[in-house]
């Protein structure tokens, strides 16, 4: 059995990393609270734009989105994970979609943005293209969508890519979030048009210009929201692991809080009857 001693370094030593688990645990909910709101204006910002793509469609001839239906297929997957760790299983369901794509498509070509994710990806032989940094704080999200959006323009400037995916958890506020698997390009066209509006358009440029601006503002919104979504979810899974172990620890300090005071209960015990059988010793003596 531990001594009185061995027990109050554990007990200082928990104290510690509670301070730590804390610290973490604060950071987790500021960042989530602020991806929160973020977010909610991201996704009006993407409804808005979708609107507005949809009634530049509707001026389009309608064979369109029949001009690039002949190119040879060539896929591409960006998978958003975590930046850091102490998010639990956060990662595990992005590496494992993503692993299934890739043995169903021998040829695709995976993104994944989050450090900690790629690293976890690396352990099951998944090696990823490239790797893109995850932003640490809500602000640098925005960024992070740019340099995703910078390296699309390039793989289809070069023809490297005919088609993207975007594999990400999608954000709920008090729940788990869930894995969603969504496409980027070719644009969806039902979810476009969808969402155009009765009202009639007075533009001044070309159809095919006003399509093509948008549709560029369209893929960077879902990039923005796709991302803001994971690190959201990611810091919404932190704050749970902090959680739970500052639960553990302060349950553990309180046993061994408990432990101590029996401790020095059962050595006053001890004296105590040390002391009694020294007085019977002394009166039979």
């Amino acid at each position: 059995m531990a001594s009185g001693r061995e027990i109050s370094e554990r007990v200082g030593s928990l104290q510690q990393l509670l301070e730590i688990v804390g610290a973490i645990r604060a950071m987790a909910a500021t960042q989530m609270q602020q991806s929160e709101r973020s977010l909610d204006a991201i996704r009006r910002y993407t409804g808005i734009v979708r609107s507005a793509l949809a009634d530049a469609t509707a001026l389009l001839p309608s064979d369109h989105y029949g001009a690039g239906e002949a190119r040879p297929k060539r896929r591409a997957l960006v998978v958003f994970c975590a930046e850091h760790g102490f998010c639990g299983a956060f990662n595990e369901p992005m590496i494992s979609m993503a692993a299934q794509a890739m043995e169903h498509d021998k040829s695709l070509q995976v993104v994944f943005v989050g450090v900690r994710g790629a690293q976890r990806a690396a352990e099951r032989d998944i090696r990823p293209q490239l790797t893109i940094s995850m932003a640490s704080h809500s602000g640098g999200v925005t960024a992070t969508a740019r340099r995703i959006a910078s390296w699309t323009s390039e793989m289809l400037a070069r023809a490297s890519v005919t088609s993207i995916d975007l594999v990400f958890t999608r954000y709920g506020a008090g729940q788990h979030g869930s894995a969603q698997r969504i496409s980027l390009l070719p644009l969806d066209t039902s979810v476009i048009k969808g969402a155009a509006t009765p009202i009639p358009l007075l533009v001044n440029v070309s159809p095919r210009q006003l399509f093509d601006e948008l549709a560029g503002e369209y893929v960077f919104a879902l990039l923005e929201e796709a991302a803001m979504e994971s690190f959201a979810s990611e810091n919404a899974a932190r704050f749970r692991m902090m959680d739970a172990a500052r639960d553990n620890i302060q349950r553990k300090t309180t046993d061994l809080g408990r432990l101590a005071r029996r401790m020095r209960q059962d050595a006053v015990t001890a004296e105590i009857l040390e002391i009694i059988g020294g007085t019977e010793a002394l009166k039979d003596g």
